[in-house]
């Protein structure tokens, strides 16, 4: 179907080292074997926020543990907890990654789990991602939560749910 076919972007065809091969690479059975989770945006190129045509990748945490659904809200306070970690020099190794990885911004992750001193209850992992913009309501990312496709084993490569099969209620609250 052509409408869920998204094109390499020429960052990630001219360069063979790109680890956002790995998202690309694994679509097809992303589409096939993937659960629908909730996932909060950590980070995504400020260009997404805005109208225009450019699909851009960005980072996002969810979990998969099907026994305790995550709260959005939840959700948030841990994106945001790793948010607050770029630019920083953590002293635990752990947090210390994750720092590293958000600062450099062209460091790919696919089912980075999250250290429990940051989500103890639930757990949770990160993942690069690509935003694809036909497949967002108003082509544009309007809020940080957002239903998304992760494949539940390795690669955990991670897309946002296509908006064509986003309940009516859940694309008038994005819209809002």
């Amino acid at each position: 179907m052509w409408y869920l076919r998204i094109p390499h972007p020429y960052f990630v065809m001219a360069n063979k080292e790109e680890k956002l091969n790995v998202h690309f690479q694994n679509l097809k059975a992303l589409f096939r074997d993937g659960i629908v989770v909730w996932g909060y945006i950590i980070q995504a190129n400020q260009h997404l926020f805005t109208v225009g045509s450019r699909d851009l990748p960005g980072e996002v945490v969810y979990s998969l543990d099907e026994k305790a659904p995550i709260d959005p809200i939840a959700l948030s306070k841990i994106a945001w907890s790793i948010a607050k970690l770029k630019g920083t020099e953590p002293t635990q190794p752990n947090l210390q990654r994750i720092a590293e990885y958000l600062t450099d911004e062209y460091i790919r992750v696919f089912g980075l789990p999250v250290p429990e001193s940051i989500s103890p209850d639930i757990p949770c992992r990160i993942s690069t991602t690509y935003f694809v913009r036909k497949h967002l309501p108003l082509r544009q990312l309007c809020k940080p939560l957002l239903p998304l496709i992760v494949h539940p084993r390795n690669p955990f490569i991670a897309t946002s749910l296509p908006a064509r099969y986003w309940p009516k209620e859940l694309l008038q609250w994005w819209r809002s």
